[in-house]
């Protein structure tokens, strides 16, 4: 076994144990965040419910900075360990196909739940929910004035855009594999040069006014630099020395911006610590990311079957986890529950929704394709012919995704 990789492994099939944990954390945190969303009062979301639960806020806003850094660190170190074992062959084909299907799947037949919601909440729309699904796959486009940004004509990714940028970066990644390859092999030791790097690229992103834009740079830079450390051991060591430095000082920016945002929304004409606020929170963008992963290699040393099992479920959960939330938020909205009732029980349903969903996924190893989970190497999906049938089926998709139609 290559001795760059992380000494904390499981003996039969060289995972890494700290992401296996952190993967399942990730998607729970983002699950709970997007509950929150829902009911968080001012910001945007596909449906709100009005409360002045301003405290919800300062709650999400722990999360908020890196969630998504967090995920696309796990998610390169795991192309790394593809490409490792696989070759660049297996990411342009089979890795391919495992993200455009429960692409293709989420944004015709899961996402079209939020659009229904957002455009019934906003009045534009008041019909049912199987007519709603017959305009969109064949009315007319003007029965969708107004929300028609997407992929293609109202056909959008909403929560799935980290698909659409997983398959991009995986592309860019084969594409630039060679200097990549250079750079781990040359430069592979990782030091506070490399962390200040990424916190230099953050804040560049963090100016651009296009959000996708900031969005994607962000995410490819810590996708990028999972891809190169995640699986050395020497980044691990790196973290363990730093590990209560790196702690104190990501609670040190959660604080302040906390703090600044709360101070802020009292004294909106002080710059100084609005714009306190809001470095610290660019800085947390980075330096949480690294004190989670420092924090879960001391708390997860032991692998755990179940978690492991779990991993294979993340895809899916996160496919369907927000139409989920959405549609049942809607429902139990609709009655005359008092808010935090209507919360926690939208909450509680929309996890044994998910749940069942997932039971299907493993029972029915055609819709847990569908939906992202790997089928067994035994069953017809995971042979070349249907492999050839996923890419004919998705090429359209990936066409689109390239800009080429």
């Amino acid at each position: 076994m290559d001795t760059k990789y992380h000494t904390r492994l499981t003996s039969e099939n060289s995972r890494i144990i700290v992401l296996d944990y952190l993967r399942v954390f990730a998607v729970i945190v983002l699950f709970f965040f997007h509950l929150g969303m829902v009911w968080v009062p001012e910001w945007n979301f596909h449906f709100k419910q009005e409360t002045q639960w301003f405290w919800l806020q300062h709650i999400l806003l722990i999360s908020s900075p890196w969630r998504m850094g967090l995920l696309w660190f796990i998610a390169g170190t795991s192309l790394y360990f593809m490409q490792q074992k696989y070759g660049l062959a297996f990411l342009l084909t089979r890795r391919s196909n495992a993200i455009l299907l429960p692409l293709l799947t989420g944004i015709y037949c899961i996402v079209p739940i939020q659009l229904f919601v957002e455009m019934t909440q906003k009045g534009a729309i008041d019909t049912s929910v199987g007519y709603f699904f017959i305009q969109f796959y064949f009315g007319a486009n003007d029965y969708f004035n107004g929300f028609s940004a997407g992929i293609w004509h109202h056909v959008d990714v909403n929560h799935l855009w980290f698909l659409r940028s997983l398959w991009r970066f995986t592309l860019l990644l084969i594409i630039f594999h060679l200097p990549l390859k250079w750079v781990r092999n040359s430069l592979g030791n990782f030091n506070s040069v490399w962390l200040l790097l990424l916190v230099s690229i953050s804040l560049f992103a963090s100016q651009i006014e296009e959000s996708d834009l900031q969005r994607d740079i962000y995410g490819f830079a810590c996708l990028v630099w999972g891809y190169l450390f995640g699986g050395q051991a020497q980044f691990w060591r790196w973290l363990r020395d730093r590990r209560g430095a790196l702690i104190a000082f990501a609670i040190i920016l959660t604080l302040s911006y906390e703090v600044g945002f709360k101070v802020v929304g009292y004294q909106p004409d002080n710059l100084l610590i609005k714009t306190i606020a809001l470095w610290s929170y660019y800085l947390a963008k980075v330096f949480s990311v690294f004190a989670i992963l420092a924090l879960a290699d001391k708390v997860f040393v032991t692998a755990n079957p179940a978690v492991v099992k779990a991993n294979g479920y993340v895809f899916p959960f996160y496919v369907i986890h927000q139409s989920v939330i959405i549609g049942v938020s809607y429902f139990i909205t609709n009655t005359a529950l008092s808010a935090p009732t209507a919360m926690a029980l939208s909450a509680v349903v929309s996890m044994l929704l998910c749940f069942l969903l997932l039971l299907l996924c493993k029972y029915s190893a055609v819709t847990g394709v569908f939906l992202g989970k790997k089928a067994p190497a035994s069953h017809w999906l995971s042979g070349k012919t249907a492999q050839m049938i996923i890419t004919a089926f998705t090429l359209p998709l990936a066409l689109r995704l390239v800009g080429l139609i």
